[in-house]
């Protein structure tokens, strides 16, 4: 499977464009309704002094093995079940910019094609990497749990407003 990520408009995967704000429905007749539904609330309140306004409403579908590939990722839907955000764990070639990125290689070579293109970046924690002009992030395996420098997550949204420090 190929992501091309498409800033500021959303990605396109194999031959479908899926363009930030997409309704849900659609979203899911493209990839032919083959997802997870995992829709809850994440309760924050115990954090907050008992104030439910904290509360997490997560809406994403998680894609698994599509298209008969060994891939895993979840789109994430905003309140009105408009996509808004898209991660990417493994099994799908990522296009940016015309720099191929696969899963498991060395995420400093990434890095550094990104950074020669003009895409600044700044780590925002140890192996994960913040691309504001480009509203993504990349994080190596061992960010994440797993052993080594390979890439091993993309995060791309319609907006980073949550990841950017004031």
């Amino acid at each position: 499977m190929r992501l091309e990520i498409l800033p500021n408009k959303g990605f396109k995967l194999n031959s479908f464009i899926f363009n930030w704000s997409e309704e849900r429905k659609s979203v899911r007749q493209k990839l032919k309704n083959r997802h997870k539904e995992d829709d809850r609330v994440i309760e924050m309140s115990q954090f907050f002094n008992g104030d439910t306004s904290h509360d997490i409403d997560q809406k994403r579908d998680i894609y698994q093995n599509l298209n008969g590939m060994k891939n895993y990722f979840f789109l994430s839907y905003d309140k009105d079940n408009l996509l808004s955000e898209l991660e990417v764990h493994w099994g799908i070639k990522i296009w940016i910019d015309n720099i191929e990125m696969e899963f498991e290689k060395d995420i400093n070579t990434y890095l550094n094609q990104l950074n020669s293109k003009g895409f600044d970046f700044k780590e925002i924690e140890q192996g994960n990497y913040l691309f504001e002009k480009l509203k993504i992030t990349i994080a190596d395996s061992e960010s994440i749990g797993g052993d080594g420098n390979g890439l091993s997550y993309l995060y791309s949204g319609q907006s980073i407003e949550h990841l950017i420090e004031n």
